[in-house]
């Protein structure tokens, strides 16, 4: 395994991620106090993700045929000029029009699943797209706990300007550190397979990707899982606001523990699973912990319950994203990797839009408790359907 380009991607992501989780639990308050209504913040949490929908395949796919390098840099250099639009922001459309911007050049995370997928082999794949959640982690422990201490401040601009900072010393790692990894012959290869600008939206190209079995049958659980994940993710800050009364400070703090909670599972716990299971084993102990997790935190009544709710929520869901990701890629061809990973993205991140504004809807008008339950519907459902059309391997997975 190609531990010093594994290191140099995790470092990208991390940053990354530290970046967006320092503004992540502050945007609705700083919103609020640019005249943002409650139904405005929801419109521009789910803004980012619509906007990383249309943008994310486009951007893989682009990676195919181009480099990976390059869309990192476009990526990065994006979210740089939002932050800095945030940190100047007077005006509630200067808000927005950074959060539209950083949304559409926001591909990282495809992009990084198919530079790992380019230099491992499939025995080794799982473990190193590990370390991708292991950055998650990181950055979701360290992000939020310094936008927690930044916040007593006063002045929302200072985690944004800190947030462009990060994005330059990136900027930086990818342009003189990070190797490409795709030969010129490959990237031709891509070419030649229509993955290029001038037939971006190749209609038989995808079907022909999407008719496959296994990746039709991934795919269904990828849609239910994003779409129960997300509306915990995207609805946990106003759980905690109407349900738990808890300040943006505080809530931040529970962002953090998240982060710790994802970074043991990526960093101690996977590695040993996924050199003992195969990815369709793991894929059955983790769905049934999901559900589980996210009934509890539908009733949740206080923060220790909420606490409890999320530990095991944060396993289970890292163990779904690392395996999921892991078995599409061995579906498809090597020059077809990152296509697969920019429709995942997109299903990641159109699931996301749809949990913003369902999930304040439900809360609303039905009840705090409404996402987590139609959560926990959504991952039953994805369980019965992976126990009729996912066959388990047999055995130990010895080769990893």
């Amino acid at each position: 395994m190609p531990k010093p380009r594994l290191g140099l991607i995790f470092f990208v992501v991390l940053l990354d991620i530290i970046g967006f989780a320092i503004l992540l639990p502050v945007l609705p308050y700083f919103a609020q106090r640019l005249g943002a209504s409650p139904t405005q913040a929801g419109i521009l949490t789910g803004l980012y993700a619509l906007c990383q929908f249309v943008g994310a395949p486009i951007l893989a796919r682009l990676s195919d045929s181009l480099g990976r390098k390059p869309m990192f840099v476009l990526d990065i250099c994006g979210n740089i000029i939002g932050f800095v639009i945030i940190g100047f922001a007077d005006a509630l459309w200067m808000f927005f029009a950074a959060r539209i911007l950083a949304g559409l050049v926001s591909a990282n995370i495809p992009i990084a699943q198919a530079y790992i997928a380019d230099i491992t082999s499939e025995e080794e794949r799982s473990k190193a797209l590990g370390l991708l959640g292991a950055a998650f982690g990181c950055g979701f422990t360290i992000g939020p706990a310094i936008g927690g201490i930044l916040l007593r401040s006063g002045d929302f601009a200072v985690p944004a300007f800190l947030s462009a900072a990060l994005g330059v010393i990136n900027l930086c790692v990818v342009l003189f550190l990070l190797p490409e990894s795709l030969s010129p012959e490959r990237m031709r290869l891509a070419r030649e397979r229509s993955l290029v600008p001038s037939d971006m939206l190749d209609l038989p190209q995808l079907a022909q990707m999407l008719r496959a079995p296994k990746v039709a049958r991934m795919l269904v659980v990828w849609c239910g899982f994003s779409l129960a994940f997300a509306l915990f993710q995207q609805n946990i800050s106003l759980f905690n606001k109407l349900h738990l009364q808890l300040s943006a400070r505080e809530t931040s703090y529970v962002f953090a523990f998240i982060g710790i909670a994802v970074a043991l599972t990526q960093g101690v716990v996977l590695r040993p699973l996924t050199a003992k299971f195969h990815d369709e084993e793991l894929l059955r102990i983790a769905l049934p912990i999901m559900a589980c997790s996210l009934g509890l935190w539908a009733f949740s009544q206080n923060t220790i319950m909420l606490l409890a709710a999320i530990a095991p929520l944060c396993f289970s869901a890292s163990l779904l994203i690392t395996v999921v990701n892991s078995l599409l890629t061995k579906a498809v061809s090597s020059d077809q990797t990152g296509g697969i990973m920019g429709i995942s993205g997109a299903i990641d991140n159109s699931t996301r839009f749809i949990a913003a504004f369902a999930g304040g809807a439900m809360m609303e008008r039905v009840g705090t408790f409404a996402p987590g339950v139609l959560a926990l519907g959504l991952m039953l459902g994805i369980m019965l359907w992976s126990a009729l059309v996912i066959k388990p391997q047999r055995g130990a997975n010895l080769s990893k």
